[in-house]
């Protein structure tokens, strides 16, 4: 009996390590695809140019499809640090006080030509009554970039992306919600897994490396927040909720103000004004 349950794990084990690596070998195919797409873009428009055929319309295109392949490769490097920084533990973030309405809008702001070329609409709606909090601008501006460019990325032409701020308790809510191709029970499962894809395979309609919910997750915890994700099923659109912790925080100005006072006065007679949120 003994025996055949250490058969049984043998085997448990020795098809998850088959899984693992099929997951590596896909990744590093996906990955090969995606860096030389753009790089074989700058090459092609640098040719074009160095030819001295182009006419002045014909050179400002190439030079904006340099610009988008390079932008292109910029974000698959930063994926791929921000990668390195997971896995080995080192992913921080630097808690400030913050309004995040306009980081929401600047990150919406920054996909917004890209829902333009898909003729996607793209609603905005913000509670403007939340004031200051405590949180990492970049991180929180990346969660909404990730979250609205995938959005998009899924949405049909014509469809609609809609990006929501409300308060829910002590929470403060980002809602993301599309019109796009949905998902399955299969794909409900492993949604904020690392390197997956509902089609993994190097010639799939979308591209990308299966990462972006992976970051998601991971900066939405180190805020001590969570982040779900539902669908009806295919072609029925999905939604993304984020909760993050509504830590009040008095405006910047008022807490620089009260630093000077505490360094005037010895720690046990100023009692610091902004709560310390735990960030683990």
């Amino acid at each position: 009996m003994h025996y055949r349950r250490l058969l049984t794990i043998a085997g448990e084990q020795s098809r998850q390590a088959e899984a693992a690596n099929r997951v590596k070998d896909q990744f590093l195919a996906n990955l090969s695809h995606e860096l030389r797409t753009p790089v074989n873009a700058v090459l092609g428009w640098a040719r074009l140019l160095r030819s001295g055929k182009l006419d002045d319309t014909q050179t400002a295109k190439a030079v904006a499809g340099i610009e988008r392949a390079a932008w292109a490769q910029a974000r698959l490097i930063e994926d791929l640090l921000d990668l390195s920084c997971i896995v080995s533990g080192k992913l921080r973030i630097n808690p400030v006080a913050l309004r995040i309405q306009p980081v929401i809008e600047s990150a919406v702001d920054s996909v917004r030509p890209a829902a333009a070329a898909k003729h996607i609409t793209l609603g905005v709606t913000l509670d403007h009554e939340i004031g200051f909090m405590i949180g990492d601008a970049d991180r929180i501006r990346q969660i909404v970039w990730n979250l609205v460019s995938n959005a998009i990325k899924f949405t049909p032409p014509g469809g609609r992306v809609d990006v929501r701020l409300t308060t829910s308790g002590d929470d403060v809510v980002i809602g993301v919600q599309d019109t796009g191709i949905g998902f399955g029970a299969r794909v409900a499962d492993q949604l904020f897994q690392r390197f997956h894809q509902g089609d993994g395979t190097p010639t799939r309609q979308h591209g990308g490396l299966g990462l972006g919910l992976n970051f998601v997750r991971h900066l939405v915890e180190l805020h001590g927040g969570t982040v779900t994700g539902w669908s009806a099923g295919e072609n029925a659109g999905s939604a993304f909720q984020v909760r993050l912790p509504m830590v009040a925080a008095e405006e910047p100005r008022i807490i620089e103000r009260r630093k000077v006072e505490r360094r005037r006065f010895p720690a046990s007679v100023v009692r610091p004004s902004v709560p310390q949120p735990s960030y683990t």
